[in-house]
């Protein structure tokens, strides 16, 4: 193996590390040497990839964006009407809060960084800024296909989808047996008579990243 490769690997693995005990134990076992144990390197190296936890937020949270981006490209969302393609953008958000444990790390991690009112809030800012400019993008896109209506306000329509989900995401980790198969079918029906124009084609396809039932 490379040494680039290693480097990669052992960041990744301080990374899910992260995720791991951020799932399990909460925020309060997210140590450097908690980290490294768990990873199966030392203190000193998770210190040295990641410098603060400040830093470990950061590569924490773009790993994550990148994990999703490439579900939803797996997903060949841009094969899809907009509006389509919106449902699948959450399709695919529910599907990882209920069938992995990163989603549910993300949204620990951004309770405590809420409730202890802390300088890493802005990480989030920034996380779901991400977060609406590919929304944003994909009401565009629907716009143009005539799948979402014209007079949609791009920027607040992704800023709303977006709240919806950190709220489905935050009562999901409050309430297990909240029912996200019924929370899924209530979302679309939320955004088709929000935005949609009736004009979208019907997908023959079934979502992969549909949620099973709960």
């Amino acid at each position: 193996m490379k040494q680039h490769e290693r480097r990669q690997q052992s960041s990744d693995k301080l990374i899910n590390a992260c995720l791991e005990l951020a799932s399990e134990q909460g925020v309060s076992a997210l140590t450097f040497d908690n980290i490294g144990l768990r990873a199966g390197y030392s203190r000193n190296l998770a210190f040295q990839k990641f410098g603060s936890k400040s830093g470990l937020l950061e590569a924490v949270i773009n790993h994550l964006h990148e994990v999703m981006s490439e579900r939803r490209r797996r997903q060949d969302l841009d094969s899809l009407s907009g509006l389509e393609a919106l449902m699948l953008y959450c399709d695919v958000h529910i599907a990882a809060l209920d069938k992995t444990s990163e989603m549910k790390a993300y949204f620990i991690l951004m309770s405590e960084a809420i409730a202890a009112m802390s300088e890493m809030r802005e990480q989030f800012v920034g996380s779901h800024q991400r977060s609406a400019t590919e929304l944003m993008r994909i009401i565009r896109l629907g716009r143009e296909d005539g799948s979402i209506r014209k007079d949609v306000n791009v920027e607040m329509a992704a800023r709303l989808i977006g709240t919806q989900l950190i709220g489905l995401s935050s009562q999901f980790l409050i309430e297990p047996s909240f029912n996200l198969k019924k929370a899924r079918k209530e979302l679309h029906q939320v955004i088709r008579a929000a935005y949609g124009t009736g004009q979208e084609s019907v997908s023959s396809r079934k979502s992969a990243a549909a949620v099973p039932g709960r």
